[in-house]
C-alpha cells in the first residue's frame, strides 16, 4: 500500500468531534470502510491515528471523527494506506439500512452516498440525526433498527469493539438464529500497528468454519460479514 504524506488544509468541528479536510493523492484514498493509518512527526499522540473517509470530492478528502486536537490547517501528516477489508455495497441492493451504533455514523457516510448513487433506498438509524446528510436519506431511531431485517436486504453497521457481543440482542436475533438479510459490521477499535505487528490489541472473536479463530480489525477488517464473527 501506498506510503506517503498528506496536507491538512482545514480543520471542522462536527457534532461527534474535529474533522479535517486533508489534500489526498488518489492513490490513498480510502473506500468505505478502510482507513489511513496516520501520524504528525514530533507531536506527542502515543499511537497514530486511523482516518475514515466521510466524504471525498475533487481532491480533497473529509475524514471522519475524530481528529487529534494538536493538529492544526497546514500540517504535512505521514500517512499509510488505503489499509484494511471496506464494505462490499452489492450492486444489487435496492434497499440498504445503515446504524451507528456507538453514536456515530460519520463513518457510514460515504457508503451512504454510494447507496444513492444506484439508485437504493437508504434508511439510517441513528439516535441523532447527523448534519449534512442527504435529503433522500430517510432517517429512523435507534429502537427500530430490529425493524430492518424485514425491509433492507444490505445492513451495514458501526460498532466499537467493546458492544459487539451486545449486537444479536440489538437485532433482537435468537440464539443462533442467522439474519435475513446481508450485514457487515465496521469494527471500530483502536489499530496502532495497521497490520504490521499482529499486536492483537484489535483481536475480534471470529470463527472459521466451527471452529474459534481470532481476526484482526486492522487488516481482516475493519469490516467483517456478519458470519465471520462469533457470535456468544
Amino acid at each position: 500500500m501506498p506510503l506517503g504524506s498528506i496536507t491538512l488544509l482545514e480543520v471542522t468541528l462536527q457534532p461527534e468531534g474535529i474533522a479535517g479536510i486533508f489534500a489526498c493523492p488518489p492513490e490513498m484514498r480510502p473506500g468505505a470502510g478502510q482507513y489511513l493509518l496516520a501520524s504528525a512527526p514530533g507531536f506527542p499522540e502515543p499511537f497514530p491515528t486511523a482516518l475514515f473517509t466521510f466524504a471525498y470530492q475533487d481532491g480533497r478528502l473529509t475524514t471522519a471523527p475524530p481528529l487529534p486536537a494538536t493538529w492544526t490547517a497546514g500540517m504535512t501528516i505521514a500517512a499509510r494506506g488505503p489499509l484494511g477489508t471496506g464494505f462490499d455495497l452489492p450492486s444489487v441492493a435496492r434497499h440498504v439500512s445503515l446504524a451507528g451504533l456507538g453514536g456515530s455514523t460519520a463513518r457510514l457516510q460515504l457508503l451512504a452516498a454510494q447507496a444513492l448513487a444506484q439508485e437504493a433506498s437508504v434508511v439510517l438509524f441513528a439516535a441523532t440525526p447527523p448534519p449534512e446528510l442527504p435529503d433522500e436519506v430517510e432517517v429512523l431511531p435507534l429502537e427500530e433498527l430490529p425493524g430492518a431485517l424485514a425491509w433492507a436486504d444490505y445492513l451495514a453497521l458501526d460498532v466499537p469493539l467493546s458492544h459487539l457481543g451486545s449486537l444479536p440482542d440489538r437485532l433482537r436475533l435468537k440464539p443462533g438464529e442467522s439474519p435475513s438479510c446481508r450485514i457487515e459490521v465496521l469494527v471500530y477499535t483502536t489499530m496502532p500497528c495497521g497490520g504490521a505487528a499482529d499486536c492483537g490489541v484489535c483481536a475480534v472473536p471470529a470463527r472459521s468454519g466451527s471452529a474459534p479463530v481470532w481476526k484482526y480489525a486492522c487488516k481482516d477488517g475493519p469490516v467483517f460479514g456478519w458470519e465471520e464473527i462469533a457470535w456468544q
